[in-house]
């Protein structure tokens, strides 16, 4: 049963409380605007992590689980070419990054449907034709466990989607434990049966170092706090100063990626793997 909606406030129909709302409205379009430009220092990582869906969504199909489906990202993409997508979220990840979840499951049932361990999928064998994690494997203590819950579930022919970092500051903490290879990553797709029909670096040094400089920035000049999980929140003060800084590199890391190919430091990896029959 859904939650009957709020009551009405003065907010709702004018006066300065509503003028107050009008005014945060503004300012919250002009926030959503930033977090989609170069001034998000995380703008290259974003432009890739986007790339990476929409090349992906095209080898989805079937049903299809998602293995720590947070806020569900990529759902629109994948949406046309899979009959049924279920999200799968891991009650610790969840509460570690927001407390407030339990309040509002109410709200997101339509993005996470099932609460589980990746470790012990709760589905039956060869239940899905995809499976898919996205920046999720190097939060996992044990991810040859994940890999085999993985390749259980998926169906014989049926296919394996990830991405996974390779250049990335420690996030999510405390739940963060491995960085991938290529090699790495074949290796253990070997080892459950899965079969490479894709793998590619994601960005290239470029990319890299612009956004290792741009967190370099963030951190050390135009952050106001850490949080526990090791993210930083924006200083009201120094970040509009450091922000237009933040925004060249970025700009000069995409102009140099386009010219540039060696992908020995990406910022992570795009798999496509095959279920064998």
């Amino acid at each position: 049963m859904s939650r009957p909606p709020p009551p009405s406030t003065p907010a709702d129909h004018g006066g300065v409380i509503g003028k107050r709302a009008e005014r945060a409205s503004w300012l919250a379009r002009l926030n959503a605007w930033r977090k989609h430009s170069p001034l998000n220092p995380y703008w290259i990582e974003n432009r890739w992590l986007r790339r990476a869906g929409e090349q992906l969504s095209q080898h989805a199909s079937g049903w299809m689980l998602d293995i720590g489906v947070a806020e569900k990202p990529y759902g629109e993409l994948f949406a046309p070419h899979v009959e049924r997508y279920i999200g799968l979220e891991y009650p610790p990840v969840a509460d570690n990054l927001n407390p407030d979840i339990w309040d509002r499951l109410p709200t997101i049932v339509h993005i996470v449907q099932v609460f589980g361990d990746a470790r012990r999928l709760p589905f039956g064998d060869g239940t899905f034709d995809t499976v898919a994690s996205f920046e999720v494997l190097e939060h996992i203590d044990s991810p040859e466990q994940v890999m085999s819950e993985m390749a259980r579930v998926t169906k014989p022919g049926g296919r394996v989607l990830l991405t996974v970092p390779f250049a990335a500051p420690h996030h999510q903490m405390p739940f963060d434990h491995w960085r991938f290879t290529r090699p790495g990553l074949e290796g253990l797709l070997a080892r459950h049966g899965l079969e490479v029909e894709r793998l590619e670096s994601r960005g290239n040094f470029a990319s890299t170092t612009g956004a290792t400089v741009s967190h370099f920035l963030l951190r050390t000049f135009g952050t106001a706090h850490f949080h526990h999980d090791g993210s930083a929140s924006l200083s009201r003060w120094r970040a509009p100063l450091v922000l237009p800084f933040i925004a060249l590199v970025q700009l000069v890391a995409a102009a140099l990626e386009r010219v540039t190919h060696d992908d020995a430091f990406p910022l992570g990896w795009i798999v496509v793997a095959r279920k064998k029959r």
